[in-house]
C-alpha cells in the first residue's frame, strides 16, 4: 500500500522519504523477523531519500554488522549500496565513530564521496528522536539546501533537543521536550529565544 502512494503521489517534483525502522545496536526489534528486511528492500526502491541507522543500513546492503567504528571505505561501500538499492540520497544515522562521538553519513547518486559529520553522543535513549531528525531533515532539503548542510543543522537541532530535554529532568518514557524547541528551527544559531519562549 505504502508503494502503491508513492507510484501514484510522488514525480519529479516531489520527494519520497523513509525511514526503514528495523532495528538498532546490530539486531532486528522484537517485533520483527527477517521477513522484514525483504520488504523493506523493496519499499526503499521507490524512495527518493532514505535516513536508516547503521544497523539498518547493514541489514539492508547484507553486510555484516560489527561492533565499533567502520572505516571510510567501509562506509562508502554501504552507501554505495544503498543508493544501488535504487533512492537518489542516503542518510545513515548512528554510526559509531568512538565513545563520545557518533557520526551522519550522507551521499548522493552525483556525489564522489559520502560525507561524514560528527555529533556528542549524548546519555539519554528514547524513542522519536529519530522522527525528529528526518522531519528537520526534511524540512531543509524541502527549501532547497544543499544534503551534507542539511543533514548537519538536522543533526544539530536534534542534539539541542535532547540536550534540553535532559536539563529538563523529564522521563524518557515521555520522550523529547520538542515544543519548547522549535524557536531553534527558525534561529538556529541562537543560543536562546526569550521572544520565542515567553
Amino acid at each position: 500500500q505504502v508503494i502503491a502512494a508513492i507510484n501514484q503521489f510522488a514525480g519529479e517534483d516531489r520527494i519520497a522519504v523513509v525511514d526503514p525502522a528495523m532495528g538498532d545496536d546490530g539486531k532486528l526489534y522484537p517485533v520483527f523477523d527477517d521477513s522484514i528486511v525483504e520488504a523493506m528492500k523493496k519499499l526503499v526502491a521507490h524512495a527518493t531519500l532514505i535516513t536508516p541507522n547503521y544497523t539498518e543500513a547493514c541489514l539492508l546492503t547484507d553486510t555484516p554488522w560489527k561492533e565499533g567504528a567502520p572505516t571510510e571505505d567501509e562506509l562508502e561501500a554501504l552507501c554505495d549500496k544503498l543508493l544501488a538499492l535504487g533512492p537518489k540520497q542516503v542518510v545513515i544515522t548512528s554510526v559509531p565513530c568512538d565513545e563520545e562521538h557518533l557520526k551522519i553519513v550522507s551521499s548522493e547518486s552525483n556525489q564522489l564521496f559520502p560525507e561524514a559529520y560528527e555529533v556528542k553522543r549524548l546519555p539519554f535513549a528514547t524513542c522519536g528522536t529519530g522522527d525528529v531528525f528526518t522531519s528537520t531533515l526534511l524540512g531543509y532539503v524541502l527549501n532547497g539546501r544543499d544534503l551534507n548542510r542539511c543533514v548537519q543543522e538536522a543533526a544539530d537541532y536534534v542534539s539541542y533537543v535532547i540536550d534540553t530535554t535532559i536539563k529538563a529532568g523529564t522521563d524518557p518514557k515521555e520522550g523529547v521536550v520538542l515544543e519548547g524547541c522549535l524557536w531553534k528551527l527558525l534561529f538556529p544559531q541562537s543560543k536562546n529565544c526569550t521572544t520565542c519562549m515567553a
